[in-house]
């Protein structure tokens, strides 16, 4: 059985996601309305399963497919041993506050989708949503090992 190309298949979900960025830019970075909102420098938050199946569609992929490639190539955080993407997380933004079903992404996956595929001149800005202060010890246990989300990821 040959080994699966996660990298072509990450070069079509951000070209995908640009071009639909490109048509549509509230997709991301506008709570309540996108799938993923950018908290800090390093991640973007995504609601789940919404995210996987809008990004299949843009990239012309089946989720499953998408869930692994991004998984497979380091662009979909998850926890050790079990490689679990899932965190359930409360958020909020201008006074509103939900509980999500949430995955953190690498910043650069969707930065380079907007900036090379979606036109934009810079990568997008730090997003209104903030991730709930009590849920910061679980994100920290999440991402043991690994550079958690800043403070400014917090309200």
């Amino acid at each position: 059985m040959p080994l699966k190309d996660h990298t072509d298949n990450v070069e079509r979900l951000q070209r995908g996601l640009g071009r639909a960025f490109a048509d549509e830019p509230w997709i991301l970075n506008l709570p309540g309305k996108s799938v993923a909102c950018k908290i800090d420098h390093l991640y973007y938050l995504a609601v789940m399963p919404a995210f996987i199946e809008q990004l299949g569609r843009f990239g012309g992929m089946f989720p499953d497919q998408v869930l692994e490639s991004l998984i497979k190539s380091g662009n979909l955080i998850t926890k050790a041993p079990d490689r679990n993407p899932h965190l359930a997380l409360s958020v909020s933004w201008g006074g509103r506050a939900i509980m999500i079903n949430a995955v953190f992404l690498d910043a650069n996956f969707i930065d380079r989708a907007v900036k090379t595929y979606g036109g934009l001149p810079s990568v997008l800005n730090v997003s209104e949503l903030k991730i709930n202060s009590e849920d910061k010890k679980k994100v920290e246990a999440f991402f043991d090992g690994k550079t958690p989300p800043q403070n400014l990821a917090y309200f």
